[in-house]
């Protein structure tokens, strides 16, 4: 779903890629992103290096995926790769390989296995030794295994990514992908590391973002094979108008109501159709060179978004910029309009990031370029043709954050060009809510934890929602919230972090595992 955890290293390396990246596909990946790096202290960083040297020196498997012999307790920061099958519900019967990790280093017989699939985000071994997952294995004396999702990194089955050759890529595949490789586990388990798994070993699914939907889904469609999930920031709803990711935004900033000011007056431009007038404020905002209006106004969301979406407060005792503090600070200048504000502070946004506007906001840039290894091209196709995920401007009288340009038919648009006709963009959302059963999945052993500041948890299993009570009573699942934490926060922060609430979150999602595993026994 598109957005940045490890927070700064995960905005910076967002930043990065997106310079060279099309709006229809850089607009997501600032919306709902999973997380690809996660280290956020030296001890961590330690730990995943001691990880990464114990693969370099063991060499029980090589990035082509050779084997190792023996029975050595071992963890691995090398890929291993096993053969997956393209299309597990039609006719082609052909293979791909697909990669996963495993750190076992703390698993005792009869542990619990944490199963990541990392979702819309290449696997990273930085999970291997930091995050919620590997603090889990520890305390649980279990195994961690990152498993690549497929049209992801570099676990591909198609040699381009043109349109007919996305029809592998379904949720359905996806997470029979997952039950293949339980069903298998044994040998890839005993052939990467040496440990022989006990069948008395628990399967817990976890995942943040998309792969928490992904646990959930696991847990309800697979309660043969998966005993239990842990699903952070799980956002299950599947939506084509969703305006209600605005309304987090606008209670989380403090500038909201100047931010709604710049907003009406530049749709106000917009409406009047004054060419010259319009160019001069694209230009203001750096944006001169967008020849689309609707681009125009879509560019400027990601900003707010991010910061909200991605808030973590600084550290107690810090010197360090408080994110909000610091966007709602450009609209500190009352000698200036709001919307005048605003342009300072996105054309320094721009000029500060290096980011390029055409190649970066202009909806169909990119469309045919099929080259394979384009992560979120894969994720703009999961969301055309079946979750939508389309973040709109709130209808009236309620305050609006973007621009009313920024339609759900403006942000679809582009998915005929760069998959064919046949994927509009709108897909039947009722249909796939119904299927996979909304926000009351029929599930139980379910971990369910939100941050109050996550736009995405209007889509999620919350305490602020009525629907947490019936999941709860019906099903014997566990519903966390944290009111100063944002998006996959408990998943990913480094636990050198112990302040506004996430280490009582944390303690009790462990809580609930250990709760989770007294009724295997």
């Amino acid at each position: 779903m598109r957005v940045l955890p490890f927070v700064m290293l995960l905005l910076l390396s967002a930043i990065t890629r997106s310079r060279a990246e099309p709006m229809a596909i850089r607009h997501l990946r600032l919306r709902h992103r999973q997380t690809e790096n996660l280290i956020n202290d030296k001890q961590e960083i330690s730990a995943v290096r001691a990880v990464r040297e114990v693969g370099m020196r063991s060499a029980v498997l090589d990035a082509e995926g050779a084997s190792a012999t023996g029975n050595q307790r071992l963890s691995t920061s090398s890929a291993v790769h096993f053969a997956q099958k393209v299309d597990h519900f039609g006719t082609n019967s052909s293979t791909f390989r697909q990669r996963f990790y495993i750190n076992g280093d703390a698993y005792v017989p009869g542990g619990p296995i944490y199963l990541f699939n990392s979702g819309e985000t290449p696997a990273s071994p930085s999970y291997l030794a930091a995050g919620e997952p590997y603090t889990l294995a520890k305390a649980t004396g279990g195994m961690v295994i990152i498993m690549e999702h497929r049209y992801y990194g570099v676990s591909y089955p198609v040699s381009d990514m043109s349109g007919p050759n996305m029809r592998y890529l379904t949720l359905e595949n996806a997470l029979e992908d997952i039950a293949y490789f339980i069903r298998n586990s044994r040998g890839f388990i005993s052939d990467s590391t040496g440990i022989s798994i006990s069948a008395e070993s628990k399967w817990i699914a976890v995942g943040g973002s998309y792969s928490a939907n992904i646990a959930v889904w696991m847990r309800m469609l697979y309660p043969d094979l998966v005993f239990a999930a842990y699903a952070s920031s799980a956002p299950l709803l599947a939506s084509t108008d969703f305006y209600q990711y605005d309304e987090v935004v606008g209670r989380a900033l403090p500038c909201a109501d100047k931010i709604g000011e710049a907003i009406d007056v530049l749709d106000a431009i917009l409406d009047d159709g004054n060419r010259e007038l319009i160019d001069s404020w694209k230009r203001a905002f750096g944006l001169g060179d967008l020849k689309s209006d609707s681009d125009f106004a879509g560019a400027l969301t990601d900003q707010m978004a991010g910061t909200v979406q991605y808030y973590v407060p600084p550290p107690q005792g810090s010197s360090d910029a408080d994110a909000v503090s610091k966007l709602c600070g450009w609209f500190g200048n009352t000698n200036n309009h709001p919307l005048q504000n605003m342009a300072d502070m996105t054309a320094d946004y721009i000029r500060n990031n290096g980011i390029d506007p055409v190649t970066s906001y202009s909806s169909g840039s990119g469309a045919t370029n099929y080259n394979i290894h384009q992560d979120g091209r894969s994720w703009f196709y999961q969301v055309c043709s079946q979750f939508g995920y389309w973040q709109t401007a709130p209808p009236a009288p309620l305050r609006r954050l973007r621009s009313k340009y920024v339609t759900a038919s403006w942000q679809s648009a582009p998915c005929r060009e760069f998959f064919g006709n046949d994927v509009t963009g709108m897909p039947d959302v009722t249909e796939f809510n119904r299927k996979y059963h909304g926000l009351l999945p029929n599930v139980t052993r379910v971990v369910f934890v939100n941050g109050l500041l996550d736009p995405w948890s209007q889509l999620s299993v919350s305490t602020t929602t009525d629907v947490s009570k019936k999941v709860i009573n019906e099903g014997d699942n566990i519903v966390i919230t944290m009111r100063r934490a944002s998006h996959v926060t408990d998943f990913y922060l480094a636990n050198s972090r112990t302040d506004f609430g996430v280490n009582i979150a944390r303690q009790n999602i462990l809580d609930a595992i250990r709760k989770f595993l007294k009724q295997a026994v």
